[in-house]
């Protein structure tokens, strides 16, 4: 979904289509370019929802670099474990003040790092606010 090549993004996010009783679960993708402007694109129980753009508001904007701060004390990784059957493999790219950060993570794994944890919320908020739909990352 996301047109900005990733290493002109400040964040890229894709994380989701995890199954469950009820079907497909939303699938998202997130970005965040230089310029601060958010594109969000997703899926939800199987239906596609119309892409949006927009700029992100300058508490979002003071929310998500308050975010990266923390996340530059996370470092690169891959998961090493087997998933759990309904969870879902999250891809974060973030640009850090201490350098590029690239987490292929479990649902479950990224939700037990504040750092990451703190992301995911930030996630759904924005996610909520401009694509009208309700996320549960976090």
């Amino acid at each position: 979904m996301h047109e900005t090549p990733p290493e002109a993004c400040v964040l890229l996010f894709e994380g989701g289509s995890a199954h469950g009783p009820n079907g497909v679960f939303g699938a998202w993708t997130v970005t965040v370019d230089a310029a601060w402007a958010l594109s969000i694109g997703g899926q939800v129980l199987g239906r596609d929802v119309a892409p949006r753009s927009a700029a992100l508001s300058p508490g979002e904007r003071q929310a998500l670099a308050s975010v990266l701060d923390g996340l530059s004390s996370v470092p690169s990784r891959r998961s090493t474990r087997m998933g759990i059957a309904g969870e879902s493999m999250l891809h974060i790219t973030a640009a850090t003040h201490a350098g590029p950060t690239t987490l292929d993570l479990w649902h479950g794994e990224a939700r037990t790092l504040p750092p990451v944890a703190a992301l995911l919320r930030w996630i759904d908020a924005v996610i909520e606010t401009h694509a009208g739909h309700a996320a549960a990352f976090a």
